[in-house]
């Protein structure tokens, strides 16, 4: 099994996503040798803390929580620093983006797709991986797959957010983004 790959799979049992270490056949294709064993304790904090505590906020507690406020435990709010497919959030206005934003999207579910992570010393992380999030935003039914990067940084303990970035691909002629995240890189990068 590859070190720092995971993929989600339906639970029966629960009828929700959960994350799982992918073989080495499939998934997210970072060379092995940039998952170091020295920080599998890391990678799996990451894991637990990030990962599946989005997913357990998002999928289980969000929709309970009006304000989104339980979910500022995953960041950094000082240090964020958000290429959000909404727009761009320097250092010191993580805040103001999070007010608008999150809210609205608390009655949803999300899952992901080839996670990968990888941690480069005991403070600092980044991860890839497609995120699928659908529910009601505002009232209204909405279903988004967009690629995700992050970068993670560990303060007292614990693992936050400290960075953010989520796309779409984007076609350069029509000029019409992708908001299922199926386009292939060389459909759509000519500007005519």
């Amino acid at each position: 099994m590859r070190q720092g790959a995971y993929s989600v799979e339906r639970s029966k049992e629960l009828g929700r996503f959960f994350i799982t270490p992918t073989n080495e056949d499939s998934g997210p294709t970072t060379a092995l040798k940039d998952h170091k064993p020295e920080f599998a304790k890391e990678e799996q904090e990451i894991l637990e803390q990030l990962y599946k505590g989005w997913l357990g906020y998002w999928n289980k507690e969000s929709m309970h929580d009006p304000g989104a406020n339980q979910s500022r435990r995953f960041y950094d709010f000082e240090e964020m620093l958000s290429f959000d497919m909404f727009g761009t959030s320097g250092r010191g206005k993580f805040n103001e983006h999070f007010e608008g934003v999150f809210p609205y999207y608390v009655d949803g579910q999300m899952e992901y797709k080839d996670l990968e992570i990888v941690v480069l010393s005991p403070t600092h992380a980044f991860s890839t991986c497609s995120q699928h999030t659908w529910g009601k935003a505002g009232g209204d039914p909405f279903s988004i797959t967009f690629r995700r990067t992050g970068i993670a940084r560990k303060k007292d303990g614990e693992w936050k957010w400290i960075h953010e970035h989520l796309s779409f691909p984007v076609n350069m002629a029509t000029r019409l983004a992708d908001f299922d995240a199926e386009t292939a890189a060389l459909d759509s990068f000519k500007v005519q």
